[in-house]
């Protein structure tokens, strides 16, 4: 469905990824294998969560999950 595809869910479910992942590092090219959406969509959200100091970048398909709370 719609809903089922949308940026919000897929948001959500990348974060339950990352916080599933004991060092808090994640490829985002695994990220978009286990979400099933093209590494566009990953990207969209990486940009929003890196914006508001979620996560940072640790090389081109790493991320790091910096909030703590």
């Amino acid at each position: 469905s719609r809903y089922d595809s949308s940026l919000g869910l897929l948001t959500k479910r990348f974060v339950e990824l990352i916080q599933a992942t004991p060092s808090k590092d994640l490829d985002l090219n695994t990220a978009a294998e286990s979400l099933g959406v093209q590494k566009r969509r990953i990207y969209d959200i990486t940009n929003v969560l890196e914006g508001i100091g979620l996560i940072e970048k640790t090389s081109k398909n790493n991320i790091h999950w910096k909030y703590v709370g």
